[in-house]
């Protein structure tokens, strides 16, 4: 086999794995994800060309002022017995807003996807990408979101996901064995290649400001309804209607129906379409073999079996200014702690439901 059939395969093979299980955890924890505008937001060319071999009189003050402590190794160690992720497979995505005119991108969304194969089930970890980060190597302290074009810019073809793995091991004890980076445009043409998406919408919803060029308004009343790739996206995104908890919700909802969809329909002649909408889109250091394994796990996964730890509570981070950029401040003790306790969580999709019923805004 040549190498490039090699990476067609591999490619392909993330393809199925995307569908299955990937996308799936993204849009469950995507509400949580969102960036808030920062002001004073240092930009990516300054990002890249201000290196600094060692810390300033600024950046060690503004250190000193906002301590975000590494994680000691009590936090990053499991109750005995337990799956520590130390022994999972853990895979960091990089949902990314690149785009081919443009030079420079950001992380919108960074989550790690622990996978314990030994008891079939998956925690997912999302951290904001506003996280300052206040030792990159060979740059300036900055926000997490320009890590990985920081680093993909000193080595590329993989050297923005192995400097982000370094700085997250060293923070939250947690070791990165593979990468996936992907961007939005990948949702929505995966749902227009599918032919749409069968939602079962639980509470009515409206957002005039569709993420579709040209599209109308999103009116939805509770219902089955088949949404187009525009549609979808507004669905999963608008916090028109119920701010972020209702995006959450709705956006759980909205990945277990993808799933549904494409185990239960005959999508074998959409499956071309479907290659096509990511094939340039998604990017990845797994072999073929490693990426097969995965597909394999992700078709036998449940719902229930699926954990989540999203970075927002204040114990674990806190608002505040390094110089005039708006960033949250993390306590990577506490991080840590819960990383590790990851698989206690209840499943992800008993989210904002009492009494099994969705609580609608």
């Amino acid at each position: 086999m040549n190498a490039a059939t090699q990476r067609h395969l591999v490619r392909a093979a993330l393809f199925a794995l995307v569908l299955l299980l990937i996308i799936p955890t993204i849009l469950a924890t995507l509400g949580a994800a969102g960036r808030v505008q920062a002001a004073g937001e240092q930009p990516l060319a300054q990002a890249t060309a201000t290196r600094r071999p060692t810390a300033t009189p600024r950046a060690a003050a503004r250190a000193t002022a906002t301590p975000a402590p590494t994680a000691t190794s009590s936090a990053r160690t499991a109750a005995a017995g337990s799956t520590t992720l130390a022994d999972t497979t853990n895979i960091v995505l990089l949902g990314s807003d690149r785009r081919p005119d443009m030079p420079n991108w950001r992380t919108d969304v960074l989550m790690v996807l622990s996978i314990d194969q030994a008891n079939n089930r998956v925690g997912v970890i999302s951290l904001p990408r506003d996280i300052y980060i206040d030792n990159i190597p060979g740059h300036n302290p900055n926000k997490i979101n320009v890590v990985d074009y920081v680093g993909e810019k000193d080595k590329p073809n993989g050297g923005g996901p192995e400097l982000l793995a370094a700085i997250l091991e060293e923070k939250i004890g947690v070791p990165i064995h593979h990468y996936v980076r992907f961007n939005f445009e990948t949702l929505k043409n995966l749902v227009d290649a599918m032919g749409g998406i069968e939602v079962n919408v639980d509470c009515p919803i409206y957002d005039p400001n569709r993420y579709d060029e040209g599209g109308l308004p999103l009116a939805l009343d509770v219902g089955v309804h088949r949404l187009n790739g525009g549609q979808a996206l507004t669905y999963v995104r608008s916090r028109y209607v119920g701010g972020d908890l209702d995006r959450t919700r709705r956006q759980q909802r909205f990945a277990w129906a993808v799933r549904d969809q494409i185990q239960n329909e005959d999508l074998l002649s959409r499956i071309p379409a479907m290659y096509t909408a990511i094939a340039d889109s998604v990017q990845t250091d797994m072999s073929l073999m490693e990426g097969v394994a995965l597909v394999r796990f992700a078709l036998k996964l449940d719902s229930e079996n699926v954990h989540g730890l999203v970075v927002n509570d204040p114990s674990m981070i806190r608002e505040g200014y390094a110089g005039s950029m708006w960033v949250w401040f993390p306590n990577w003790d506490v991080i840590a702690e819960a990383a590790q306790a990851i698989f206690d969580t209840p499943p992800l999709l008993e989210a904002n439901v009492k009494d099994g019923k969705p609580q609608c805004p």
